[in-house]
This record gives structure tokens, C-alpha cells and sequence, in this order.
């Protein structure tokens, strides 16, 4: 991964959004559909900006906020959020979910932990969550961690 750019990674997230529906469209025979649209999850149908929102902390150490909740018509559901980290914190155990997940370290550094052995990556590093396999991390800096996080194909209704 370290030979990939930002650019690189950026030109390549529309093609992770197709990655879920088309490997769940292989797998089984019936149709994929779109979980359904309610009043609070929004049609992404059209290019906008999206202003900054202030966080919310859910428990001391961490801090969240969503930047972009929806549906991509015609696709799959997409999340995007962003999360400061205090050294020594994790935002939850490992856990397997089945939505595919890309990180992107903004600065500090994190250690991943999954069926591999763990690996700590640095400001500019990117991790990639598959569908179901088990996947967390930590803050083993000294120094707080942001990082955004892209969901992709999440199977449930958009709720805020």
C-alpha cells in the first residue's frame, strides 16, 4: 500500500461503493437491493458540499462526527465520519460487521488488529476492512489519532 497516493485512493473509493453489490450479486442468485430510504437517510443524487458539524463525544477520549449519511442511487448506502482518538483509547473492540470499511489516518498513529498479525500505521496510512472478517483498533501513540472512516454497502435503513 505505500506506493498508493492519496490521489490514487481517492479516485478509487467510487469503485469500493461497487464492491459490496456486486460481490453479494455474485454470491446469490436473487436481485441485491437497496435497503429503504427513510426521512432521515438522504439520496446522495446530486454533487453538494458539505459544511463541518461540531462532534459529539461518546465517552471521554473520543470524539465523532458525521460528515456524509446516504444512499447512492442505484449503488449502495455510504457513511463517512470522522473520529479523534486519545492515546491509549479504542473506540470499541474488535468486531465483524457486514459492510466494508476503508480508513484514513489523518495524523497520530494507530495499531490494526485482525486474523493477521497487528500493524501500526502513521498520518497518511489507510486501512481496509473486507466484509465480515474481523477488524479494531487503537491509539498506540502518544499523541491523539484522527482518522475518517468510509462505510460502504452497510445493509441497514439510514438512521441519524
Amino acid at each position: 500500500m505505500s506506493t498508493l497516493s492519496r490521489r490514487d485512493l481517492c479516485q478509487t473509493l467510487p469503485l469500493l461503493a461497487l464492491l459490496h453489490p456486486l460481490s453479494a450479486a455474485a454470491q446469490t442468485p436473487q436481485t441485491v437491493s437497496e435497503p429503504p430510504a427513510t426521512a432521515d437517510c438522504t439520496t446522495l443524487a446530486a454533487c453538494q458540499a458539505i459544511p463541518t458539524e461540531p462532534g459529539h463525544s461518546s465517552q471521554p477520549g473520543i470524539t465523532g462526527h458525521e460528515i456524509l449519511h446516504g444512499l447512492i442511487p442505484g449503488i449502495t448506502h455510504i457513511e463517512v465520519h470522522e473520529t479523534k482518538l486519545d492515546p491509549g483509547k479504542a473506540p470499541h473492540p474488535p468486531h465483524r460487521h457486514p459492510h466494508a470499511e476503508v480508513m484514513l489516518l489523518r495524523q497520530g498513529s494507530l495499531e490494526f488488529v485482525s486474523d493477521a498479525p497487528p500493524v501500526t500505521i502513521t498520518a497518511g496510512g489507510t486501512i481496509y476492512c473486507a466484509p465480515n472478517q474481523l477488524h479494531g483498533i487503537h491509539n498506540n501513540g502518544a499523541t491523539q489519532a484522527v482518522y475518517f472512516v468510509v462505510e460502504i454497502g452497510r445493509q441497514q435503513a439510514c438512521t441519524k
